[in-house]
């Protein structure tokens, strides 16, 4: 591998397992709520599918304020030593497309399963 495609894979690497931390964080988050403050299962569930949308429409709009300029604050790009970053403008152009790009995944994984819990929560109260 040249230099080029390594600092984007390593780049890759480290905003996909950022993301999944996030993703795991936001659901204890949730799950905590749920069991904390709700008796009844569709609403868990709803309250669940509510965080599942939240958790996306927060990564799209956070992707939609990033630039080429702003993707060096980011913490996968500050995770990276310097010389494992990509380099230069094209570097940063590659870099927050590739974020972008797994971002948007996440958030379609996450309103996706925001629809399965309302999904969900439409059957059973159409059971009883």
């Amino acid at each position: 591998m040249v230099r080029g495609e390594r600092a984007m894979y390593k780049f890759n690497e480290k905003a996909f397992y950022l993301l999944v931390w996030r993703a795991v964080l936001a659901t204890l988050v949730g799950a905590v709520f749920i069991v904390t403050q709700t008796a009844e299962l569709e609403a868990a569930l709803l309250v669940g599918a509510n965080i599942a949308l939240l958790f996306s429409i927060g990564l799209i709009a956070w992707t939609s304020q990033l630039d080429e300029e702003q993707i060096v604050r980011t913490e996968a790009w500050r995770t990276l030593t310097p010389e494992e970053r990509p380099a230069g403008k094209s570097g940063r152009f590659c870099a927050l497309n590739c974020l972008e790009e797994i971002a948007f995944r996440f958030a379609k994984a996450s309103a996706a399963i925001a629809a399965a819990l309302a999904g969900a929560v439409f059957t059973i109260s159409a059971d009883q």
